[in-house]
């Protein structure tokens, strides 16, 4: 039986011959920072995590018993190399914590249709199997419903019944995700990405007992109802407040993603907004790094610009692919880059080789020109988001 308060079947809007559930009024004493730092403290208790990314997760946490105040809501995903890195532990300790949990491992696409009205928080591991080259199509439904459900008012049609007619199941709601490794870029994009180690030795946690650590883990969720009850209305202003100012450091989607922690900031501990922005410098950063280092176009874009011959107007492709090849930790020795490959690489930057001109000599090659829509739109703002992170 679950132990979620009955406050989750009241959210988002009051329905009809339904009174809002009657939870205990909160503590006079107790003020809503505490709450915060109590969420902290618990995930503290459990998990070791880099110190940018606590205050992140209980946050959004926070944010989860709040959802259908957000037209976005981001994905949290715990990642890395190996297995016994903590995922799962932090997975347990966010389905203690988080609105109307559920955890597991690849539902059925039937299953998950369903479960996900109601915009529960939705707590997946194993989704290294999304990576598959060959994926079955039981993961593709899987991920297609996946890559909707960040944004509100999202469905997916689906005949249902004996008569097969066509229902619209919703499928918005905060989803956790854990993985070995890395996620698929469709999920990497709308997600929070927090990378985990093994701790080491001298990183004791408490050990994760489930009846005991769930059972404490009770009277905080209930404040966590609580507050999103009782201070809805401020959580909705400080969310159109936010979507007017913008997060501007941050690119378009992923100010999207970290509005709604931002939000929670704001009502809550509004002094610690400064200790929020440098996390999501940090983890955006992580984030973009990662994407820019799987992605072989934007790894050649990012190489070119950094061995295009300084202050040359025009480069023959030969020259170039040498000065690539040359790169420290070059990938392009082993990858056999070759004219025609480049000019494939490139060809959806919408840049092509072209006759050019050097000395007496008429050669096929590349101009600066050319290239620079491309660095300006795909290199600068990664490259901003990483300087701002120092």
């Amino acid at each position: 039986m679950s132990t979620q308060p009955k406050l989750d079947n009241w959210l988002p809007r009051k329905r009809k011959g339904k009174e809002p559930p009657s939870l205990p009024p909160p503590d006079p004493g107790e003020s809503a920072a505490k709450l915060l730092r109590d969420v902290e403290q618990y995930i503290r208790r459990y998990v070791v995590l880099l110190d940018h990314a606590y205050l992140p997760i209980a946050l959004w946490v926070l944010a989860t018993h709040a959802v259908q105040v957000f037209d976005c809501f981001p994905y949290l995903a715990a990642v890395s190399a190996v297995k016994r890195s903590g995922k799962t532990r932090l997975a347990e300790v966010l389905e203690a914590l988080a609105r109307k949990p559920w955890r597991g491992t690849a539902p059925s696409p039937a299953a998950l249709y369903r479960m996900l009205e109601g915009a529960p928080t939705l707590l997946l591991d194993e989704t290294e199997m999304f990576n598959a080259k060959n994926k079955s199509e039981t993961a593709l439904i899987l991920l297609a419903v996946l890559n909707a459900g960040h944004r509100k008012g999202a469905t997916i049609p689906r005949c249902d019944g004996p008569r097969h007619e066509v229902k619209d199941f919703p499928v918005y709601g905060p989803k956790f995700f854990a993985a070995i490794g890395r996620l698929p870029d469709t999920l990497l994009d709308r997600s929070i990405i927090i990378h985990m180690k093994r701790r080491s030795k001298s990183q004791p946690v408490e050990r994760f007992r489930l009846a005991k650590a769930t059972a404490e883990a009770v009277p905080v969720r209930e404040r966590a109802a609580q507050f999103a009850l009782s201070h809805a209305a401020d959580i909705e202003r400080a969310y159109q407040e936010l979507l007017d100012a913008d997060l501007k450091f941050l690119n378009d989607r992923d100010a999207d993603l970290w509005t709604p922690l931002f939000t929670l900031c704001a009502v809550i501990v509004p002094e610690r907004r400064p200790e929020l922005e440098k996390c999501a410098r940090i983890l955006s950063a992580a984030k973009a790094g990662d994407d820019a280092d799987d992605s072989w176009a934007l790894t050649l874009l990012k190489d070119i610009k950094a061995v295009w011959p300084d202050g040359q107007e025009k480069c023959e492709t030969s020259e170039l692919i040498d000065r690539l090849k040359l790169l420290e930790e070059s990938p392009w020795l082993e990858q056999q880059l070759t004219p025609r490959k480049l000019a494939r690489t490139l060809r959806p930057f919408e840049v092509e080789p072209r006759q050019i001109r050097i000395a007496d000599r008429t050669v096929k090659g590349y101009r600066y020109d050319h290239l620079q829509d491309a660095f300006d739109r795909y290199l600068d703002e990664k490259s901003e988001t990483c300087e701002t992170s120092q």
